[in-house]
């Protein structure tokens, strides 16, 4: 089993320094995980696992720091860890991937913080912090996820016809 992390497209160096602990690396192996990819963005620089521990527990660890094809990587995963940015919480949702939510507190509002507690209230991801992400990850919680629905296009159009008085 696969996990995909992602920063998004600046970077979180929280969220990548907690991937790199011993305690996220024996949560994964613990539930069976194998594959661990990382997309590091600007914080690729502090994306330093310890190599002989990710060995011990079966692990392989690859990392980048930017990729124009997201997608290809969360269809790969059965995990998808993400920060809270709208964008890469909705490409996990929409392709019905269990995941969990890392909110970086160092932006200058709380929208992250809002979006990841409403969908985590509706059971569709699992929101944590940085430091709870290898706790989050050891519960399982993220496996009873709810799917997010598909998204129904006939409102809109409805509209769009009244409109355009079609």
């Amino acid at each position: 089993m696969s996990v995909y992390v992602t920063v998004g497209s600046t970077g979180f160096d929280e969220l990548v320094m907690a991937v790199c602990t011993r305690q996220f690396l024996r949560s994964l192996a613990a539930r069976g995980f194998r594959q661990l990819c990382v997309q590091c963005g600007s914080s690729e620089d502090l994306f330093t696992p310890p190599s002989t521990e990710s060995g011990a527990f079966g692990i392989a660890i690859e990392s980048f720091d930017y990729t124009s094809s997201p997608q290809r990587f969360i269809e790969q995963a059965d995990l998808v860890i993400c920060h809270a940015g709208t964008g890469s919480i909705l490409e996990a949702l929409h392709s019905r991937k269990p995941t969990i939510v890392v909110v970086n507190h160092q932006l200058m509002d709380n929208h992250q913080s809002e979006i990841a507690q409403e969908l985590s209230r509706y059971g569709y991801l699992v929101s944590t912090e940085a430091s709870g992400l290898a706790d989050a990850v050891a519960s399982g919680s993220y496996s009873k996820l709810i799917p997010y629905p598909n998204a129904d296009p006939q409102p809109i159009g409805e509209i769009l016809d009244e409109e355009t008085l079609i």
